[in-house]
């Protein structure tokens, strides 16, 4: 699905700005750079229909007039890509008839393993490239209906892409609930119309929804701690968010995105705890043009104070604010929760890459409500590897990470059994596997043995179950980490810490995973043996050396710091 990355300037009034998306279907030919003999499908002369691969880009957000446009880097912030599994309808209309083959023919954006960059190219659901028949009128929407769901709402004799698609937007009706990001982006109409030119045909998609974006005031903390430190802490949203008979989606910075049909005016309302406790209620009226997105700040983004003594057991919402232990969460408190705190204290000095990308995260580690599925299967038991392993230290110590990405000095091994550095293991190891597709020998390539498998899962974690934008967002912790995840802080063995302080807060909240007598792999690979990773037996709290990368299956549960 496709993955939105915000920028919203600071304002309290409503605001629009109009979006155009540049869809550019790019030859087969010009992207491997076969000769037009060596083009799958296309043995024969037939001079009707082309063969097309397909590259996605966004031309991002624009500003509305009257509004003080931003700066040109700030501008490319607010883009929308379009990644892996997203699909598109194309259909083409010959004679005022549309063309067989192509009458909603569905095309699934698949990574370009070629390149081995991330780049995409559009195929069939049966990963075939697209044959399209030249000289048509081509019209595309996104996200793709089912036949029987665009039967009798496209028009074949419209001499436009609005009146080919006019009873598809008129009957479209965005969902209430829109609170994960697949329920979000399949209430997002989008339309185009494509002029081809050779081998390529260009599309420029219109989204044909209007966007509500809501601000809601911040949480400033004064966190407090069993030795009496105090430090501030700044969440992204308040306490106890409400919202009433709909579900917006949250995005990383804070703020809400609710997708209505345009131009009516909708009714939104809702509540959350304010700096005395009490309950403050909100209600706007939300009217907003197709293509254009409204924002709406609550209370003019008011600042909460709150003073919170932080501990082990309490509970961490996806906007960063807390709840503490000894509470009981309300069902909006339960689905807003994503994690229990488990240990208290800076780890920035443990891990340089955290103190490098994120030198605010000082104050705590939460540990995930879930256990993280595998990346291809969607299992919660996986093996540390695809199959092969070598020492990931090796290439660590003498490697220069990709796209800009630098290694700090002071981070040269996966192998530390004492720190906290769970989350520079995991760019690390992401790192890794990047250089693992990028080379062809034996074990490598973009399917290669050797990819370790748990990094690969935490991208689709993280669209599920959304950090906060101040904290590291989810990575897979080391050794020592995950030891007093079992153990409990100031703890040396045992199992208390997931028995008696994680458990029964992780019960709480309905839908979560308990722990249970489970192995847990951590991120730290062990310095003797190439296929040697460090892992955790829950059930005793043993911490083991021998677990083979390629052989026992144990589970992975993700952490944050904040």
């Amino acid at each position: 699905m496709k993955r939105i990355i915000p920028h919203i300037p600071n304002i309290t009034a409503a605001a629009f700005v109009q979006f155009v998306a540049v869809v550019v279907l790019v030859s087969a030919f010009l992207l491997t750079g076969c000769s037009e003999n060596e083009l799958p499908g296309d043995e024969n002369t037939d001079t009707n229909h082309t063969i097309f691969a397909i590259e996605v880009s966004d031309g991002g957000y624009a500003p509305a007039a009257g509004e003080k446009p931003d700066t040109r880097a700030t501008e490319n912030d607010y883009t929308t890509q379009f990644t892996a599994g997203d699909k598109i309808g194309v259909f083409a209309v010959k004679n005022g008839a549309i063309v067989d083959g192509v009458n909603n023919l569905c095309l699934v954006a698949t990574a370009e393993t070629d390149a081995g960059d991330g780049s995409l190219v559009w195929k069939t659901e049966g990963g075939e490239t697209p044959i399209i028949p030249a000289g048509a009128a081509y019209y595309a929407y996104y996200p793709w209906q089912s036949h029987d769901k665009i039967a009798g709402k496209v028009n074949a004799l419209a001499t436009g892409v609005d009146d080919f698609f006019a009873d598809l937007v008129k009957n479209w009706a965005p969902s209430t609930n829109q609170g994960t990001y697949t329920d979000y982006t399949g209430s997002d109409l989008m339309i185009a119309s494509g002029t081809p030119s050779g081998k390529s045909l260009s599309f420029s998609m219109q989204h044909k929804m209007a966007l509500v974006v809501i601000d809601l005031p911040k949480t400033k903390y004064k966190l407090t701690n069993a030795s009496g430190d105090v430090r501030d802490y700044t969440a992204d949203g308040a306490p106890d968010t409400k919202f009433n008979g709909f579900t917006p989606y949250r995005m990383s910075d804070g703020t809400y995105r609710y997708l209505i049909k345009p131009a009516a005016t909708e009714k939104l309302s809702g509540s959350y705890t304010n700096a005395t406790s009490a309950t403050a209620e909100w209600e706007f009226e939300a009217s907003v043009t197709a293509g254009q997105y409204g924002k709406y700040a609550i209370d003019s983004g008011t600042i909460i104070e709150k003073t919170h003594q932080l501990q082990a057991g309490d509970f961490f919402m996806k906007d960063g604010t807390l709840l503490g232990k000894g509470e009981t969460p309300t069902e909006a408190q339960q689905a807003a929760c994503i994690g229990i705190v488990y240990w208290v204290g800076d780890i920035t000095g443990e891990d340089p890459l955290l103190k490098r990308d994120k030198p605010g995260c000082i104050h705590g580690l939460v540990v995930s409500l879930w256990d993280m599925p595998a990346p291809d299967n969607g299992n919660v038991r996986m093996t540390w590897t695809y199959g092969g392993y070598e020492y990931v230290d090796d290439w660590l110590r003498s490697t220069t990470w990709m796209g800009g990405n630098s290694r700090p000095d002071d981070f040269s091994s996966i192998q530390v059994t004492d720190k906290m550095q769970g989350y520079a293991n995991t760019i690390a190891l992401k790192e890794y596997n990047n250089y693992v597709e990028s080379e062809s020998e034996d074990g490598y390539g973009p399917e290669g043995n050797k990819r370790v498998k748990p990094v690969k899962g935490l991208d689709a974690f993280q669209n599920s179950h959304p950090a906060p934008s101040n904290s590291s967002g989810w990575y897979w912790p080391s050794v020592y980490e995950l030891q007093y995840v079992c153990w409990g802080q100031g703890n040396r063995q045992g199992i208390k810490g997931w028995n008696e302080i994680l458990n029964p807060q992780i019960q709480k909240v309905r839908g979560s995973n308990v722990f249970g007598t489970f192995g847990y792999w951590s991120s730290t690979e062990v310095s003797d043996n190439s296929n040697y990773a460090w892992w955790l037996n829950f059930r005793v709290g043993n911490v083991n050396y021998n677990g083979y990368k390629d052989g026992p299956i144990y589970r992975v549960r993700p952490l944050l710091a904040f």
